[in-house]
């Protein structure tokens, strides 16, 4: 068993761990000094400082390795266990790459749904018990937006952080306000998403092979439809509400699986032709449909292009 554990993260050793740990024959620490080899020793286990290779089939013995070390990575490869607290792992190697924010976004995340709770919950705020999930729409969508915004003007440092946290907010209200109706919770949210980027990921989590990102997404897409049987047509699912150019370009999307191809050359015809008559929606689509084909996403793309004119005029 590996066990990625910072010097500054033994109290976030879970209680399953230790107990694992205490029952392991040695228990080897690649920095010697770490002060989990102490408290071990003060508690009877053998402990030695970790030289030369060690058997990842070795089930006698453990390793407590720092989240950052090239050590775990090539031990979870070779096969040996990782563990990251309580945080569930698909593979070994989930545990080995993820390990270095595991620990710590388990902590802070848990204490974010404590907060939210506390908010919602008896002699909180009382602005957040008034709160729908039709009140808090406007709020999602601004935050959303304000996430955006910051990721076109640059500031991807402390600002997207700040607004990231803020769209993260958003989230976790909406699944406390369900959890105080007994109908889910923050938890089912998130292992929901686990399960479904780990089913919709089989050339990372089990043996599929891609070619490269095209072949990514078509796989994502098969999985998405055999997961949706419910849906009786090819765009059911595309939200109404969309910008109309994210619906046009989720719908040409859609199609394209079908067949419909968008190529550059049809598309350019097709839009001069809606030009000429003075269809400007159908020019629109096919505009879509010419970025589509160069890898640009058309919503952005016209974002940027209106801020670049409102400076530049």
């Amino acid at each position: 068993m590996v066990v990625p554990l910072a010097p500054d993260e033994v109290d976030r050793l879970t209680l399953r761990e230790w107990d694992l740990l205490r029952a392991r024959s040695t228990v080897y620490f690649e920095d010697p000094s770490h002060p989990l080899r102490s408290r071990l020793g003060d508690d009877g286990s053998t402990t030695a400082a970790l030289s030369g290779e060690i058997d990842p089939a070795d089930e006698s013995a453990a390793v407590v390795v720092d989240p950052t070390s090239d050590l775990l990575r090539g031990l979870a490869e070779a096969g040996a266990d990782v563990s990251v607290g309580a945080v569930g792992l698909p593979d070994a190697l989930t545990g080995a790459v993820g390990a270095q924010i595991g620990r710590r976004a388990a902590t802070s995340l848990g204490e974010l749904a404590m907060v939210m709770a506390r908010l919602r919950g008896p002699g909180g705020c009382p602005w957040d018990h008034e709160q729908t999930h039709e009140s808090l729409q406007v709020h999602l969508l601004e935050e959303a937006h304000e996430v955006l915004e910051a990721i076109d003007e640059g500031k991807l440092g402390a600002e997207l952080e700040e607004e990231l946290g803020d769209l993260l907010l958003q989230v976790v209200f909406h699944a406390q306000m369900a959890a105080d109706d007994g109908r889910f919770d923050i938890d089912g949210v998130a292992r929901r998403l686990v399960a479904k980027l780990v089913h919709r990921h089989p050339h990372v989590f089990s043996d599929t092979e891609v070619s490269g990102a095209t072949e990514v997404v078509s796989n994502w897409e098969s999985l998405k439809a055999a997961e949706k049987q419910e849906r009786t047509g090819p765009f059911d699912g595309i939200p109404s509400g969309l910008p109309a150019l994210l619906a046009a370009q989720k719908t040409q999307k859609r199609a394209a699986a079908l067949g419909f191809e968008g190529a550059p050359d049809t598309s350019q015809r097709e839009l001069e032709k809606a030009i000429s008559e003075g269809d400007f929606g159908e020019a629109l689509f096919w505009v879509v449909a010419l970025a589509r084909a160069a890898g640009v996403e058309p919503e952005g793309a016209l974002r940027r292009a209106t801020a670049r004119f409102r400076e530049s005029f």
